[in-house]
C-alpha cells in the first residue's frame, strides 16, 4: 500500500505538525487538527491523532475536554446503538469522561449552540502499518475513520479494497432542509464501480461502512517525512 503524506490544509480542516527536536531519541511527531463543528446540528468526525502514542488512551476528557459548548453531546456507536455523553453546564464535566474516542473510531458531535465551533485535537501522529477492522457481521454497520490525518477517495487514494455489495454512508448536515441525512455510496460488483461515485473523506471525518467481506479492514501505511 502506498505511503500517505500528511495534508497541511483541507477546506475547513487544517493540520499542523511539529517535529521533535530530539530526533536521535524519538521519531514521534506531534501536531494538531482543526475540525469545524457545525452549529445547531451534528458533525460526524473521528480522532486522527493519538493522545499518548499508544493508540488506546483517548478519552472524551482528553480529546475534546471543555472545547465544546455546554449541553453538547458526543454519540458513540457500539455496532447496534449509540451511547450518549453530554457536557453538563451544571457540573462542567462530561457525563462519561472516560469513554474512549481512539483513532479509527467515528462518532457524532451535536453542537446545540448558534455558532460553529473550531475543535482542535492535539496529539501524536501514529505511523507504520495501521489496521482498523470493519465489523465482520454481514449487514452490520461500523462507524469508523482513518487513524491518521489523511483525506481522499477511500479506495483509489486510501487503499480500501471493496467487496461487491459494500456500502459507505457519510453524514451531510445540509440535507433535508438542514435536518441532516446520509450520502450513500454502493459498490457494484458487476461493474467494479461505486454508485453514484466513489466516496471521499476529509481529515478527521467519520463514516459508516458495511461490508459483505467478513475480514474487511481499513489498512493504512503512513509515515510523516522528516527533513
Amino acid at each position: 500500500m502506498r505511503t500517505k503524506t500528511l495534508l497541511i490544509a483541507a477546506a475547513a480542516l487544517a493540520v499542523g505538525i511539529i517535529s521533535s527536536e530530539a530526533q536521535v531519541y524519538s521519531q514521534n511527531v506531534v501536531g494538531y487538527v482543526n475540525i469545524s463543528v457545525t452549529n445547531n446540528g451534528f458533525t460526524l468526525i473521528n480522532t486522527p491523532l493519538d493522545f499518548d502514542g499508544t493508540g488506546t488512551n483517548n478519552t472524551v476528557a482528553n480529546v475534546i475536554g471543555t472545547n465544546l459548548p455546554y449541553n453538547s453531546i458526543v454519540e458513540i456507536w457500539n455496532g447496534t446503538v449509540f451511547s450518549l455523553n453530554s457536557f453538563s453546564s451544571k457540573t462542567k464535566t462530561w457525563s462519561t469522561p472516560n469513554a474512549l474516542l481512539n483513532p479509527g473510531l467515528g462518532y457524532f458531535i451535536k453542537n446545540p449552540s448558534n455558532y460553529v465551533v473550531n475543535l482542535t485535537i492535539v496529539g501524536t501522529v501514529l505511523q507504520g502499518n495501521l489496521t482498523n477492522t470493519v465489523i465482520d457481521t454481514t449487514g452490520q454497520y461500523s462507524l469508523l475513520g482513518y487513524m491518521v490525518p489523511i483525506a481522499g477517495r477511500i479506495a483509489t487514494d486510501l487503499g480500501y479494497v471493496p467487496s461487491p455489495g459494500d456500502k459507505v454512508e457519510t453524514w451531510n448536515q445540509t440535507l433535508n432542509s438542514g435536518v441532516g441525512g446520509y450520502n450513500i455510496f454502493n459498490y457494484v460488483g458487476k461493474t467494479k464501480t461505486w454508485s453514484p461515485s466513489e466516496p471521499s473523506v476529509d481529515v478527521g471525518q467519520g463514516f459508516f461502512i458495511v461490508s459483505t467481506n467478513t475480514s474487511a479492514t481499513l489498512n493504512t501505511n503512513f509515515t510523516v517525512p522528516h527533513p
